[in-house]
C-alpha cells in the first residue's frame, strides 16, 4: 500500500522513505490486547468510578497506544520509544477531552441532545485525527490524509453510537465510549492495511 513505511526507526522518529508494505501490525495480537483492556477498564470503572475524567481519558489513550506498539511487526521500537509514544497518546486523549469541555459554551444553547452529540462527535474527530497524525509522525504507520479523514469519520459515528447506547443502559459510562472508539480506530487501521487494497491506491 502506498504511504506505508518500509521500516520503523528504533526510537520512533519519523522516516521519510515511504514504501509498499503490508500488515504493519499483528492484528490478532492487537485486537486481543484491546479486548483484554476493554474488560479491564469496564471492571475498574464499575469498582472504582473515576472522579476525574481527565485521568480516565489519559488511561484510555495510553492503553490503546500500548496495544498498538506491542503489535508492531517490524523493527520494534525501543522501550524509551514505546513509553514516549504511549505518553504522547495519553496526552492527546486528555487534550481532546479538554477541547470538548472548552467548546461546551458555544453549544450550550442547542436544543435537546444536539449539544452533547455535537461536542462528543467533534472531540472524537479531533482526537482521532491528532492520534493518527502522531502515529504517522512517529513512523509507526504512514496513514494518508484520506485514510485519516475516513478513520476520524468512523470514530465520530462510534461516538454517536456510544452516547446513544449509554443513554439507554445505565451500566455503560465513559469506558464504553473508549471501547467503541478503540475498535473503530483500529478497525480502520486494519482495513487500510489489507494487501488487497494495494491495487486500489
Amino acid at each position: 500500500m502506498v504511504g506505508h513505511i518500509e521500516r520503523q526507526s528504533s526510537d520512533l522518529r519519523p522516516l521519510s522513505a515511504p514504501a509498499v508494505v503490508s500488515k504493519v501490525l499483528s492484528y490478532p495480537r492487537h485486537f486481543l490486547l484491546l479486548a483484554c483492556f476493554s474488560v479491564l477498564i469496564g471492571v475498574v470503572s464499575r469498582l472504582h468510578p473515576a472522579r476525574d475524567l481527565s485521568v480516565s481519558f489519559a488511561l484510555y489513550g495510553a492503553l490503546h497506544a500500548l496495544a498498538l506498539v506491542l503489535a508492531v511487526r517490524r523493527h520494534q521500537p525501543t522501550i524509551w520509544g514505546k513509553c514516549r509514544f504511549v505518553a504522547l497518546a495519553a496526552a492527546l486523549c486528555v487534550l481532546a477531552f479538554r477541547f470538548g469541555a472548552v467548546a461546551r459554551g458555544p453549544f450550550g444553547a442547542a436544543p435537546g441532545n444536539v449539544a452533547f452529540y455535537t461536542l462528543l462527535g467533534l472531540s472524537s474527530v479531533v482526537g482521532a485525527a491528532s492520534y493518527a497524525t502522531l502515529i504517522r509522525l512517529c513512523g509507526l504507520y504512514a496513514l494518508t490524509i484520506t485514510e485519516i479523514v475516513a478513520i476520524s469519520a468512523g470514530c465520530m459515528l462510534a461516538a454517536f453510537v456510544s452516547l446513544f447506547t449509554a443513554s439507554h443502559f445505565q451500566a455503560l459510562g465513559a469506558w464504553w465510549f473508549a471501547v467503541l472508539w478503540w475498535f473503530t480506530f483500529s478497525g480502520g487501521l486494519w482495513y487500510f492495511d489489507q494487501p488487497s487494497r494495494e491495487s486500489e491506491i
